[in-house]
């Protein structure tokens, strides 16, 4: 699939403080603080994670927060251990 660099460590990070349980919501302010990334940057590896259906945004969301909670999902999983087999 070729995700990049930064997209593929936003996932890694998802995948670990999820720790690869696709039922896991990580909050969104905890990958940014991992990352040591902007929030922006965050949000745009987030939303093209999520546009590959690598991660989904949890729901019910908040409806008064400013923060989202992610999921890993069974593809992200499956790409996470397709990348380290190569």
């Amino acid at each position: 699939m070729g995700i990049g660099s930064e997209s593929r460590k936003i996932l890694n990070i998802v995948a670990d403080l999820a720790q690869n349980n696709i039922k896991s919501d990580v909050l969104e302010t905890e990958i940014i603080t991992h990352s040591r990334l902007s929030d922006l940057e965050v949000r745009n590896n987030l939303n093209e994670l999520e546009w590959l259906h690598l991660v989904k945004e949890a729901l019910p969301k908040p409806v008064h927060a400013e923060f989202r909670l992610w999921n890993i999902t069974e593809k992200g999983l499956q790409e996470l251990s397709d990348g380290d087999a190569g």
